[in-house]
């Protein structure tokens, strides 16, 4: 799995994206068309212009209202957006939103335009992928964010605190150990903090449980193999963190309204979504 993907879309008609998440940092550049876009309990109208920035398993769906529709989207895996635009007072805002955030950014014409010019750039290395391409990509990626934590300082600027910092850490642990068992207990320890506070600093940071968040990474995990690959249900499940098969299940289909199964069957020809 390629640590950021950067794709053009193009269509003329009959386009919609179903409610769904991911976990994936994305940014939406609307070149064409306008779209109304859906994300938790907000929803957004743009066109030409449009930004659109989202964090990791945030539940989202498009729909076209203008064809023809086109876009350019970047989707950047946690661990590498966390290593390449690492500013605690950028990636603040991903982990706590204020009450005025929003998803949709407001920026100038010549600020899209600079932008639009940044994104073609990464696309071009994308496709080409020559020597240290990545490097090339995730020195963009920082000149991207921060640009738009400057134009956009009313809703990204937040002030950042310890307890930003520790659930941020949290977050960064259970990214690369959520196949594994995970226990209050055992992140605290990792950590070298307090059970009791991690767990109220993460919740009220994040908006999630440390068992929850590490419940939805497994359960996209469990979906990009079910839909990517001819494994066994069985053995993904054990490769998401499941030893109990049945409480895999259950907690697949409590996730998805779904059976593994039958999540195969209905999405294993659609690939991963697109916007």
């Amino acid at each position: 799995m390629e640590d950021v993907r950067i794709e053009h879309r193009y269509n003329a008609s009959h386009f919609k994206l179903d409610n769904h998440y991911e976990n994936v940092y994305q940014m939406l550049l609307i070149t064409n068309g306008r779209i109304r876009y859906r994300v938790g309990n907000k929803t957004y109208e743009t066109g030409r212009g449009g930004v659109i920035v989202l964090s990791t398993l945030e539940e989202h769906e498009l729909e076209v209202l203008e064809y023809p529709y086109e876009r350019y989207l970047i989707r950047v895996q946690p661990d590498f957006f966390q290593n390449e635009v690492k500013y605690p007072e950028v990636i603040a805002a991903f982990i706590k939103r204020p009450p005025n955030f929003s998803h949709l950014l407001t920026v100038s014409e010549p600020i899209w335009n600079y932008l639009y010019d940044i994104v073609l750039e990464m696309e071009r290395e994308y496709n080409n992928k020559k020597k240290y391409w990545e490097l090339y990509v995730g020195a963009d990626l920082r000149r991207i964010f921060i640009i738009i934590y400057r134009e956009c300082a009313d809703i990204m600027a937040m002030k950042v605190g310890h307890s930003v910092t520790v659930a941020y850490n949290i977050m960064n642990y259970i990214n690369h150990h959520f196949t594994e068992e995970i226990t209050v207990d055992k992140i605290a320890a990792e950590l070298f903090l307090n059970k009791n506070y991690i767990a109220h600093v993460f919740k009220d940071e994040t908006g999630h449980t440390l068992i929850g968040y590490a419940i939805l990474l497994r359960i996209n995990r469990a979906k990009i193999l079910l839909t990517k690959t001819d494994k066994s249900i069985t053995q993904i499940a054990a490769e998401c963190g499941y030893d109990d098969f049945t409480y895999f299940s259950r907690q697949f289909k409590k996730s998805t309204n779904m059976t593994p199964r039958d999540y195969r069957k209905e999405y294993a020809d659609h690939g991963e979504a697109e916007e």
